[in-house]
């Protein structure tokens, strides 16, 4: 059996090693920007372990012999799955290796937001020393309602941490099971959750502008489909007030001309996010780099997933799940 990484980012194959070579897989490695130079390197491969590459139609109509997908990571909205489930591909993915990570740079992007730190520490930079904060609007955590998008793994643990800080939890999710405590269930939009989050205190809205009416903070963490495109578009941000908002999902969860008009009009006070619409950002295009200068606006570089662990386990796991494909066991997570 041949296993590709499409597009390896890291630097070492180890763990993939450690894993698959044992049994007898051959291991190749490669950065595949393009269908071109998926459908070149991938000739003879099994499997495939992806994480940005687009996985399309015409990649898999050219490798008939291709009879596996793993995505290192939790969306795939880069692998087109309606092909792949006509073709008789499998798409896999490993949605629970940097729940901790994403969790965390949530909340800091949250507390970035609340108590002012990118614009205090920029002026600071520019030889500014502001003499009073009421320069910035800073409230206190406590008085304040955290409203979150999607309550799957990553978003009931934001609300995990965010619970001791602000003054109460409500979350929008119109696929969370609701039943006897420890009940689960999914109905393939946003997550699946738990009617845990009801002894919580926490509590569900059936609309997301009705979330946006009650929330001064807000933290998206949906996949990205045709379904949740644009979920956070003008209609719904025509609700917000003085808001927080956090994307550390996908960029195209969010309609970027409505969340521009909603900053320069004070709807959001704050918009903290780790993905962009282009990835890399385009420098050279004016809007995004006056977009990415804006003192309300603060962007990582999509990398709230990582840690030394985090990097480790999901090539492990992903690599686990070629295994138990190649031993005609059932896979922990197919899509």
């Amino acid at each position: 059996m041949k296993v590709l990484i499409t597009d390896m980012r890291h630097d070492s194959i180890q763990e993939e090693r450690t894993v698959l070579e044992p049994e007898g897989v051959d291991i190749e490695s490669a950065f595949c920007r393009n269908e071109e130079q998926l459908i070149r390197r991938g000739r003879g491969a099994d499997a495939f372990l992806v994480s940005f590459a687009p996985i399309t139609r015409r990649v898999m109509l050219a490798l008939p012999e291709l009879k596996l997908i793993v995505r290192y990571g939790v969306g795939v909205d880069n692998v087109d799955v309606d092909a792949a489930r006509e073709l008789g591909k499998i798409v896999a993915r490993v949605p629970d290796y940097c729940v901790e990570e994403v969790a965390a740079h949530a909340v800091a992007l949250v507390l970035a937001g609340l108590r002012g730190l990118y614009p205090l520490s920029q002026a600071l930079k520019d030889g500014q020393w502001v003499k009073h904060p009421a320069v910035e609007k800073l409230r206190r955590p406590a008085a304040l309602t955290a409203g979150i998008v999607g309550l799957g793994r990553i978003g009931r643990r934001v609300g995990e941490l965010l619970r001791p800080l602000v003054g109460g939890i409500c979350y929008y999710d119109p696929f969370a099971a609701v039943g006897a405590a420890g009940a689960t269930g999914t109905a393939g939009g946003v997550h699946g959750s738990t009617s845990r989050e009801a002894g919580r205190g926490w509590q569900r809205v059936e609309t997301l502008a009705d979330l946006v009416r009650r929330s001064q903070i807000l933290t998206i963490h949906a996949p990205l489909n045709e379904k949740t495109r644009d979920l956070i578009d003008a209609e719904v941000l025509a609700e917000a007030r003085d808001l927080i908002l956090i994307n550390t999902a996908r960029a195209g969860l969010v309609n970027r001309e409505a969340l521009e008009a909603a900053l320069d009009q004070g709807r959001v006070r704050f918009f903290g996010g780790d993905v962009f619409w282009q990835e890399p950002a385009d420098y050279s295009d004016a809007r995004t780099t006056a977009f990415l200068q804006r003192r309300d606006v603060l962007i990582t570089p999509h990398m709230a997933w990582y840690s030394e662990e985090s990097e480790r386990e999901v090539r492990r796991k992903a690599a686990e799940e070629v295994l138990r494909f190649l031993r005609g066991q059932p896979l922990l997570h197919p899509v």
